[in-house]
């Protein structure tokens, strides 16, 4: 099943708005009510105000993209973009997750947080606040095949990160159909598909923020190697180091 949430957490942390795959409700419980959204959530300036790279990266996603509870240097792209620095690689990553997005809130602003940038690459994270607000699975994956047919009209190559079920999940279940979205979807458009941020991490306690739902700034360094890895293959050729 899905790990659980702790709705105490919840009624404590802003963060609870936005979540990856391990933050979905068990599949025996109901989902959680609509969750408070940060007053005025901030989203990152578009590349024309960052720093041009041979290859520009935007991470479209909610809390766990955002980096919650941390650093600005410590959010997850940064992190990323940090991996990629290390090897010589010549790539610029714009963090554009917002906390407590939905996957209705990503398409709104797609053009203002991913066009406008005209970046390489776009990585999309987003549909667990859609899961704990009760969205219809339809609705979600609407949306989410709208913010895919955006990039691809823009001619922005695509990266979708899904949701993953944990352990047994009942065919027909809520929890199967937001599962499904993001595989499906990603063979429709053909884009790649990561199964989920959190991964391994998800288990470990130590990893976590005391609200159990976010990654620790160490959380975030053990996410972003593998997610480095994974899309490192679909960065530009240009943005590789010479020899």
């Amino acid at each position: 099943m899905f790990l659980p949430v702790r709705l105490q957490g919840l009624k404590h942390s802003l963060a609870a708005c936005a979540l990856g795959i391990a933050l979905l409700v068990s599949a025996c419980g109901a989902p959680a009510g609509p969750l408070p959204v940060p007053a005025e959530p901030q989203a990152s300036a578009p590349a024309t105000e960052a720093a041009r790279a041979a290859t520009v990266v935007v991470f479209l996603g909610d809390s766990l993209t955002a980096g919650y509870g941390l650093e600005p240097q410590d959010a997850l792209p940064q992190q990323v973009e940090a991996v990629w620095k290390a090897k010589g690689l010549d790539v610029s990553v714009i963090n554009a997750g917002v906390s407590g997005d939905t996957t209705a809130n990503g398409l709104a602003r797609f053009d203002w947080s991913v066009t406008e940038a005209d970046p390489d690459l776009v990585v999309i994270a987003l549909g667990a606040n859609d899961y704990l607000m009760g969205v219809p699975p339809d609705l979600a994956r609407s949306n989410l095949a709208a913010i895919l047919a955006r990039a691809k009209a823009a001619g922005i190559p695509a990266i979708l990160v899904g949701l993953e079920p944990r352990g047994d999940v009942a065919p027909g279940s809520r929890e199967a159909a937001y599962g499904a979205i993001y595989p499906d979807l990603a063979a429709e458009y053909g884009v790649p598909y990561y199964p989920s941020l959190l991964g391994e991490i998800s288990a470990d306690p130590s990893l976590l923020q005391p609200d159990g739902l976010h990654p620790t700034r160490d959380g975030v360094v053990r996410m972003a190697a593998p997610l480095a890895d994974f899309l490192e293959p679909e960065l530009k050729p240009r943005a590789l180091p010479t020899e």
